[in-house]
Order: C-alpha cells, then structure tokens, then sequence
C-alpha cells in the first residue's frame, strides 16, 4: 500500500468544485487530506511531484465490455482499467442472468486490480460477441428468454457488484412496446436500467420516440450522441420526446463505440443545451485501436466541443457515479475515501487529431492518461516529471 504526497498537481474535483494547484496525502490506501503545502506537514511520507499534471478523482468508464473470455466480443478489466488511467470500469451488460457466475469469478481473481461494477441484461441467455449471436439466433427477442423472479434473484446475490439493468429494445409483436425494457425496469426497482440506443441486425427494436416515452428519470441512455438515432428531428432540433425524457431526468451517456458517437450530432445537441452526464467509451475489441482508444482520449473529443475542462472531468466522475448512486463512494477526491485518483496530461501541439469513426478533426491539445492510483497504489506508464524524493 503505498503512502505518498502527491503535491502540484492541478486538483480538479468537480464534487467540491475545486480547481487549483494542491497537494492530495494518501495513507494506508485512503485519501488523508486535500490542501496547500501538505508535504512539510507530512515529513513521514514520500512526495511525488505531479506538477504540471492534473490530479482527478479516479475515472469511472460508465460502459465497457470487459468480461474476457466470455465471447469473443469483450477486453481485460485492466485494460480498459487501471492500465489506461481508470481505476473503476463499469460493464455494460455483457451477460445475461444464467452466465452471469462466469463474468464474477473472472472480475473477482485477485489478479484483477480495476474495481469493476456491472450492468446485468434481463434475459437468461444473453452474451455480447462480434456477430450478434443472441440476435442471430432471435433468443434476444423471445420472451421464453425472460424470467423476472430469476433475474431479481442473480440482482440480490450480486449486490455488491451489480448497480443496474442494461437492455437492447428489442419488441415481439408490438412495435411500441418493448417487453425486455418492461422486464428491465422491474427487475431494476430504484437501480437505473440503461438502454442501447440504436437497432441490432436480425432483431427489430421500438422506435425512439417509444423508448423515449417509457423511460423513467434516472434510467440512462447510451449512444446518445450517436448518428440518425432519432433525436433530433429533420430539422436538427431535439425532438419533444427526447426534451420530455430530459426533463425528467434521464442521463444522456456517449457510449461512443465503434460507430455510436457523431462529432456532427453532438455539436447539435450541445448548441441546444443537451450535453452528456456521462462520456463512456463502450471499449470493446472492435474500438480498442480506435476511433476509440481510451477514456482520455474520448473526454478530449467533449472537451474539443468547447465544453470546459472540468465539465469534461465530471463526466467521468461526478457523472456516472451520481447515475449509478455510487455518489458517496466514487468520484470526488475527499479525506476518507479510497484513493483512487487519475493523474492526466494535457497534451499540446499542432494538428492533434481526434476521429469519431467518421469524421476527423485537428485540435491544439488532448488529454492523455499519465497513471492511476487505485486504493493507494500506482499503475500505469511510469511519469516523466513523477518523481519520488525523500521529504
């Protein structure tokens, strides 16, 4: 466990909206104190100097597919995680209730250092991998596939891990309604069901205007920045069933993927004020090697929208811990809790490009991961300028 100062660094803490130059004491894997000159006061520990780097509160990935080895379709946790600066990843229903046991036993080995939570898909058989088996094979859309008392049964013994719902919109005979998202907001009681904005081949799914209707506040929508996802009318104005669900208080997540965020579709959203609560990258073996990369790399394509820098670091902190009411013990850099924090690098030079999988664009500067701390301890790429010096 490691007990260090990290001193210089910008602090950017959405929660206490702080944002200056301080100094953050970890001991015994926990935050001690936030706050000016704390080395001196601190002549026991080490001090690491991060200056010139931004010190946030532990990212959190609010939809990853990290559930190796079940299908071919997922990463490792550590990967998507602590490796790429992201102490929490969230899985993004990659499994369905009867192989759910499968994805635990991997994220619990002791090898696996990235704390890992996890959407669960309400039907019994449902696996994420490259050719849409389950859709494929039409059990995606089979309401034999679905049973609530089972799926409130897998939710109640994985409680620790488990913090919502994630469905795929699919309908049998009415197109209005979705069967999977009724069984999804049952199971999830006050949890948020997170729902797949956009169709799936060889299953039909309700349209937008319906998903958006029967969505609750709380409940999130991934692939909100996507392409021709229905909410925006003809004319680019966010149409009255999106505003609707908005208002309500529905969180509007990226979920950027391969193919599921539109530079040309966010910037109409953001010019008529809808912006994302939560900048996921929905990381899966597609994405990797781009247009996605990383989280950093995905909040610097928010950031290079014009939205200010530490709107952008609470998108993936403050953000999705709030929309997975995990708000007292994730995302915000306070005495008591656990220290995980992500040390970032603003990177400048000229012509940066970002890609969205379609468009590319040049910017002047992005983040890039430098490490992360997660409960106390360091991982990452060694950081230039990070150096441990006796006090």
């Amino acid at each position: 466990m490691s007990n260090r100062v990290l001193t210089g660094g910008r602090v950017i803490d959405p929660a206490s909206k702080t944002d200056e130059i301080a100094d953050v004491v970890i001991r015994d894997g926990m935050i001690e104190a936030v706050g000016q000159d704390l080395a001196a006061a601190h002549p026991d520990l080490p001090v690491h100097d991060v200056s010139g780097y931004i010190v946030a509160p532990g990212l959190i990935d609010l939809h990853a597919h990290i559930a190796a080895g079940l299908g071919d379709f997922c990463l490792e946790a550590d990967r998507v995680g602590v490796d790429a600066g992201v102490p929490t990843v969230i899985d993004g229903g990659t499994s369905g209730v009867a192989t759910f046991g499968i994805s635990r036993r991997y994220w619990d080995q002791p090898s696996i250092k990235t704390r890992v939570l996890a959407f669960l898909d309400p039907n019994q058989l449902y696996l994420a991998t490259k050719d849409f088996i389950c859709h494929k094979l039409e059990i995606a859309n089979d309401l034999r596939n679905l049973d609530v008392d089972s799926a409130l049964e897998c939710v109640d013994e994985n409680q620790d891990i488990i913090i919502g719902l994630k469905v795929r919109a699919c309908y049998v005979d009415d197109p209005k309604v979705s069967p999977f998202v009724e069984a999804a907001k049952q199971v999830a009681g006050a949890m948020p069901v997170m729902v797949h904005l956009g169709r799936f081949p060889f299953t039909p799914t309700i349209a937008t205007s319906y998903l958006l209707d029967t969505l609750r506040g709380g409940d999130i929508l991934t692939h909100a920045f996507r392409g021709a996802s229905g909410v925006l009318d003809t004319d680019g104005r966010a149409t009255p069933q999106f505003r609707d669900a908005v208002d309500r208080g529905l969180v509007l997540d990226i979920g950027h993927s391969g193919t599921d965020f539109r530079f040309r579709d966010a910037r109409k959203l953001f010019d008529q004020g809808y912006f994302p609560n939560s900048a996921s990258t929905d990381l899966n073996v597609f994405s990797i090697d781009g247009p996605v990369y990383s989280l950093a790399e995905t909040l610097s394509k928010v950031w290079a929208l014009g939205v200010d820098l530490p709107d952008v670091i609470a998108m993936a902190t403050t953000g999705p811990a709030t929309a997975v009411h995990r708000e007292s013990m994730l995302g915000a850099i306070e005495p008591g809790r656990s220290a995980d924090l992500s040390i970032l690098e603003v990177v400048e030079g000229e012509d940066l490009p970002l890609s969205d999988g379609f468009e590319t664009i040049l910017v002047e500067k992005k983040l890039a991961s430098a490490g992360c701390y997660r409960a106390g301890e360091w991982y990452g790429a060694p950081v230039e300028g990070l150096v441990e010096v006796s006090a």
